[in-house]
């Protein structure tokens, strides 16, 4: 298959890149112009690199002359902090979107994944797994945004009979993750003895290991009666605490940390659970083989390696 892949050089698509090498697929790796990850793809002969900045995503079709068979769409800019509620930036996150999707219906494009987020959910303080039947009620920018391209996405796919499947990611890690991220930045103080400060952790949560989101994402490209939005998480049976899942870390790592629980107050929103239903995934076939534990070992020794 021709796949399409905005975004190849974020965590999700590098991961994916190299997974899609494996089966002979002719990838077509979108990337920013002079990428300073851009080495990090594989170097094989099946991967043919576009660079684009993402407000050039209108002249796609004419960097490609082939048809592509499917799409991944995995870039977008400032999905943390502050850049979350930049209206500008997440409306040009769209227009770009949008941009890539008419150009994926000039090249003829028929199977498309949006990656979509948590985000798009708002906040889910209930103890209850969060289904994909919830109801929308995004309260960032990113979120608003993210949602808004997902259900304009729908509609015009829905027209043109191109199937649309979103996976809404929720908290994933692995070896090559932003270094803000809890996992990531955590796993760093606790490997060099600093204090951890922390909110009281008692919030539930849910993280899934990078190897299994990408085997997730295979299902979706070649389940062809797969259609609309897929939660990805590890779906443990019984919901767990933000807790335990830091002192798994903490015995992984053998620090002399102290762990400071309750330093970090909850913010004025209140405390937000984590906490997705990922039956539908599973109803593909799917399932997370990469334990916790086994992916943060992953992850250790990848700083330790670095």
């Amino acid at each position: 298959m021709n796949i399409l892949v905005t975004g190849a050089t974020s965590m999700i698509g590098l991961s994916l890149c190299k997974r899609l090498c494996k089966d002979n697929n002719q990838i077509i790796a979108v990337v920013r112009k002079n990428s300073c990850k851009l080495d990090k793809l594989p170097k094989t002969d099946n991967i043919k690199i576009l660079e684009c900045d993402m407000q050039d995503y209108s002249l796609l079709s004419g960097m490609y002359a082939e048809e592509i068979d499917s799409a991944v769409l995995l870039a977008w800019n400032g999905t943390r902090g502050v850049h979350r509620n930049d209206a500008e930036l997440q409306r040009s996150n769209y227009e770009a979107n949008m941009a890539v999707l008419q150009q994926l219906m000039q090249m003829n494009c028929k199977n498309i994944i949006t990656a979509g987020s948590q985000a798009e959910y708002g906040l889910w303080h209930s103890t209850e797994k969060l289904q994909e039947t919830a109801i929308p009620s995004p309260n960032t920018e990113y979120g608003k945004y993210k949602l808004k391209f997902y259900e304009e996405a729908r509609e015009i796919c829905h027209v043109n009979r191109i199937r649309l499947t979103e996976p809404r990611f929720f908290s994933l890690y692995g070896p090559n993750d932003f270094e803000g991220t809890m996992i990531i930045s955590i796993l760093k103080k606790m490997l060099s003895g600093e204090i951890c400060d922390l909110t009281q952790c008692i919030q539930l949560w849910d993280f899934l290991y990078i190897d299994d989101a990408i085997e997730g994402l295979i299902k979706l490209l070649e389940t062809q009666d797969a259609f609309g939005v897929y939660n990805f998480g590890y779906g443990e049976k019984e919901s767990v605490s933000l807790k335990s899942y830091i002192q798994k870390m903490y015995e992984l790592t053998h620090s002399a940390s102290i762990l400071n629980y309750g330093a970090i107050p909850y913010p004025e929103t209140g405390m937000v659970n984590v906490n997705p239903c990922v039956d539908k995934l599973k109803s593909l076939g799917w399932e997370p083989k990469v334990s916790f534990e086994e992916g943060v070992r992953e992850v250790i020794k990848a700083l330790q390696d670095y």
